[in-house]
């Protein structure tokens, strides 16, 4: 599936619960180093932090924190409320 700018997905967190985030910026891996595809993104629902905090990650209270999510994380694309 090709996801852009912009797209609110769905993912699956390091921490273990699924929260969806809205996609900032692509990144992808050197050709002439290691590393991985992926995306920088922010977390857009205060639900899903606390949700986090739940599990042990150490955000405050009411931030929106903008994460890195490795493109095996992605699960599905979130429908746009005039698309339902």
């Amino acid at each position: 599936m090709k996801y852009t700018v912009g797209d609110v997905v769905l993912v699956e967190s390091h921490a273990g619960p699924k929260v969806r985030v809205r996609l900032k910026k692509r990144i992808l891996k050197p050709k002439d180093f290691w590393g991985a595809d992926g995306w920088d993104a922010q977390i857009i629902y205060k639900k899903d932090v606390d949700t986090l905090r739940q599990h042990g990650v150490p955000y405050k209270k009411g931030e929106k924190p903008i994460v890195f999510v490795f493109d095996w994380q992605l699960i599905k694309k979130q429908k746009k409320k005039n698309e339902r």
